[in-house]
């Protein structure tokens, strides 16, 4: 019987990612500004997202209201009666190296519901070639990058700063210069929220913060330090500084930066 079910549930998946038409796709374009991709949905019924490319796996929350049905570059959600306008996130990584930010809403009148969903990111891959040093020692297969690779590194940095994670496996996490200010122009403050320490990468969670009454956009070239490998971000645009309540709960004048060196 559960084997019955388990083919009933494939079919019927199955079936969803190859009658969804994309006639009634909402498209989406993708580039280094983007922020989260918000994506609209009714309580039990299947909205199917299109990605660039094969998708390797990803991360939600624990106690989500979303169920996620991943097959070659599609993915299927489906959203429980729990789901708020205000959405939940979470983290979409391909093979190629590219990663998104998604936003599950539950859809309104002004916002109604997306049949289909199609990522148009010219990106490109972001694995980077061949020039990342194989550790000395042999390690297991991981289904993404390990942390001793700079993508690896990168993912677990965002999942211990956005989603919750408590440690990275091979690192030592320090809190030591927590606070200690790296910019402050005016136009942005920026600090120091927590560094990791490996043997042969290091990582920095960094604060931002708009201090302008205008939208600003982040050059990761502001961040570079000595023997950086990668500069990454929760949006590369940061909202005018709140004026309200709502839109300091929102703290879309926020932004983690994530930085990836070689060990010092």
């Amino acid at each position: 019987m559960k084997r019955l079910i388990q083919i009933a549930t494939t079919l019927s998946v199955a079936f969803l990612l190859q009658s969804v038409s994309p006639a009634f796709a909402r498209d989406v374009d993708v580039d280094s500004t983007a922020g989260e991709i918000d994506v609209y949905l009714n309580p039990g019924e299947p909205t199917q997202v299109e990605f660039p490319s094969v998708i390797a796996g990803g991360h939600k929350r624990k106690d989500s209201t979303l169920v996620l049905d991943k097959k070659d570059s599609s993915l299927v959600v489906f959203a429980n009666q729990k789901i708020t306008t205000n959405g939940e996130a979470f983290i979409v990584r391909l093979e190629d190296g590219r990663s998104y930010s998604i936003r599950a809403k539950r859809a309104t009148k002004d916002s109604p519901r997306d049949d289909f969903l199609n990522i148009n990111d010219n990106r490109g891959s972001i694995v980077l070639p061949a020039k990342e040093e194989d550790p000395a020692y042999k390690e297991k297969q991981f289904e993404y990058a390990p942390p001793s690779k700079i993508s690896g590194l990168m993912r677990e940095m965002v999942l211990v700063a956005e989603f919750g994670k408590s440690s990275i496996a091979g690192y030592r996490r320090s809190e030591k210069y927590k606070g200690q200010l790296v910019l402050d122009d005016g136009a942005m403050r920026a600090e120091i929220d927590s560094i990791f320490i490996g043997p042969d990468l290091w990582g920095y969670v960094i604060n931002a913060e708009n201090l302008l009454d205008q939208t600003q956009k982040i050059n990761p070239a502001t961040f570079r330090l000595d023997g950086t490998r990668a500069v990454s971000a929760s949006t590369f645009e940061m909202a005018p500084r709140p004026l309200n309540v709502e839109q300091q709960i929102a703290s879309k004048d926020k932004a983690k930066i994530y930085i990836v060196t070689r060990a010092r």
